[in-house]
């Protein structure tokens, strides 16, 4: 049997198929399993054990309505010359499709790829349509996680979450190399601090990160990596020069995908926003400390935690808006509220 997964985008929402993917694996040994991917992340696949097939797909998101005109003609074109691609090379091909996106681009893929092509019937943006098999309900009351891995138990999975997330051993080095040149030595209470998301409505301040690394260092004698994409290097550097123990705070240099995730592996604790570095802060077992805002940690939440999502009890929360003028859901959650999340998650490790 051929299968097909489609999962396009983005980081995070890539990591938390994994363990759908892992459990179809492992039902279903004698297939060939394939994954469609945005080419820009087709990375975090790469080496996944049992991952027989990536199909990259040079998509940008053109569907986002504060997106210029400029954006959505190149985007347009661009969807225009995937489709062909995907049409002419894998048209049928596959036996089965399983669309864990549920929107328009994902399902009018799985339309191209598969004979049988399951999903959401409450998908977004129509993508039901597309589908001859929509049997499953997208229940946002229960984790992303949880929710995959009932499309998996379907296919005969076991519904166990397993995060398959390879790091080759040149990562590793790329990650030692760069501890010995700041002078990090085993034994460092290494603390990874990820303050920046794709939504701005997700970043808390500038300030409220500075307060809570300067005491993290003060308090447990940590050194800091503040990490973020190259784009956002000067937002990073604004917390840095508003520490006062700079000297402690590494600025995590341009990586791979893979480099990131061996950074995180290397630390031992991850304090952020709701991001895609959070998620595989997750799936490699760290213990995660979020400021939650616009989005829904029943839904989005670091899995398999009880403990360590921060919040404010704001009425409009959650909200799911990109673009927001209030934004109180952030503005209320204080550095003090993040450290003592912080303890707890610590004291209970540590138990």
């Amino acid at each position: 049997m051929r299968l097909a997964l489609i999962r396009l985008s983005s980081l995070g929402d890539l990591v938390l198929v994994l363990p759908a993917f892992w459990a179809l694996r492992k039902a279903l040994p004698e297939a060939h399993i394939a994954w469609l991917v945005r080419e820009d992340l087709k990375e975090v696949l790469e080496g996944t054990p049992g991952l027989d097939e990536i199909i990259p797909v040079r998509l940008p998101s053109f569907t986002d309505r504060y997106a210029s005109l400029p954006k959505l003609l190149k985007g347009f074109t661009l969807w225009s010359k995937a489709i062909r691609e995907i049409g002419f090379s894998y048209f049928r091909k596959f036996d089965l499709v399983i669309d864990f996106q549920g929107l328009f681009k994902s399902a009018f893929f799985a339309f191209f790829l598969g004979k049988e092509r399951y999903g959401f019937r409450n998908g977004r943006e129509l993508s039901f349509l597309f589908l001859n098999k929509p049997i499953f309900t997208r229940d946002k009351t229960q984790h992303a996680v949880n929710n995959y891995l009932k499309i998996a138990a379907h296919f005969g999975g076991i519904p166990i979450a397993e995060f398959p997330l390879f790091i080759p051993e040149e990562a590793r080095s790329f990650c030692r190399a760069f501890f010995r040149e700041n002078g990090v030595k085993e034994k460092d209470f290494l603390v990874f601090l990820s303050p920046t998301a794709r939504w701005e409505t997700k970043l808390w301040s500038q300030e409220g990160f500075a307060e809570v690394g300067d005491r993290i260092i003060e308090d447990f004698g940590a050194k800091i990596i503040l990490s973020g994409l190259p784009k956002e290097l000067n937002y990073l550097k604004g917390i840095k020069e508003r520490m006062r123990y700079k000297d402690r705070v590494l600025l995590s240099p341009p990586t791979s995908i893979k480099q990131f995730f061996a950074l995180l592996e290397a630390s031992r604790v991850f304090v952020g926003v709701d991001s895609g570095a959070m998620h595989v802060a997750r799936a490699l077992r760290k213990p995660v400390i979020a400021v939650f805002g616009p989005s829904d940690p029943r839904w989005i939440g670091p899995y398999g935690q009880k403990k360590g999502v921060v919040r404010a009890e704001v009425k409009c929360s959650p909200c799911n808006k990109k673009r927001c003028n209030d934004l109180s859901c952030m503005r209320e959650i204080t550095p003090q509220m993040v450290l003592q999340e912080f303890e707890h998650l610590l004291s209970e490790k540590n138990a």
